[in-house]
């Protein structure tokens, strides 16, 4: 059994973590800004947590490593998205979507990292997207803030590795019902993506298992696509 704690897990691809790593035998923390997530289990604590405050972010993870009593396994699935062109997004929402997808990243894998250093061992894995690795029209905000996110797991993977704890990203195509995405937009990607289909939250899950499993710990640093191959292609 490992312990396990998921930022985020109200979300679609957050609740299928949640529900996998449950099903593998984990004691599970299921953190996000409005819970419960609707998961019964008695393995499964459900929380608040807020990524845009420290205090709350410290108390969160807190209070999960006192319950779990430590931390093996972290996953950030926590993101939001706000679509307009350069000209069209205002500072605001630009400062929101980096402060919840980046910000709050660096906030809440510090926290639960410093839970890990004690034990030299533990696994983080951050729920990044395609859109960090190629580019879209209306999605400025969001494409910085998840490519910022995979320059942040690659230097992290090398500082933390000889502690013990492995940090990777996962970088999803479009996933179930998403996050939004207009029809003739998800349309166009499917058309575009060389297994012409769209993935499912439970394929993303099984990925997140898999690097924290004990045949996992070797991969750090990386940011493994589940798109399809549709990165591989030029978009048009």
């Amino acid at each position: 059994m490992q312990r396990s704690v998921i930022i985020g897990a109200r979300g679609e691809i957050g609740s299928a973590i949640v529900t996998a790593l449950s099903a593998r035998g984990d004691k599970v923390v299921a953190l996000d800004i409005a819970p419960p997530i609707g998961i019964k289990n008695d393995n499964i604590l459900e929380s608040t947590i807020d990524v845009r405050n420290n205090d709350s972010v410290e108390t969160a993870i807190g209070n999960a490593n006192d319950w779990l009593g430590g931390i093996d396994v972290f996953v950030n699935a926590a993101g939001i998205m706000r679509r307009g062109s350069i000209f069209e997004l205002s500072d605001t929402q630009f400062e929101e979507v980096i402060a919840i997808n980046l910000v709050g990243a660096f906030r809440t894998t510090r926290a639960a990292a410093s839970h890990m250093l004690d034990q030299k061992s533990g696994s983080i894995t951050h729920i990044c997207s395609l859109h960090a690795l190629v580019g879209m029209p209306d999605r400025s905000a969001y494409a910085a803030s998840k490519g910022g996110l995979v320059a942040f797991v690659k230097a992290l993977a090398a500082e933390l590795g000889p502690k013990g704890i492995s940090v990777n990203a996962l970088a999803p195509g479009p996933i179930g019902s998403g996050m939004g995405d207009p029809a003739p937009s998800r349309v166009t990607i499917v058309e575009a993506t060389p297994l012409g289909r769209i993935a499912s939250a439970e394929e993303v899950a099984n990925y997140a298992t898999h690097l924290s499993s004990k045949d996992g710990r070797f991969i750090t640093g990386q940011v493994i696509a589940i798109d399809g191959g549709v990165s591989t292609t030029l978009l048009t």
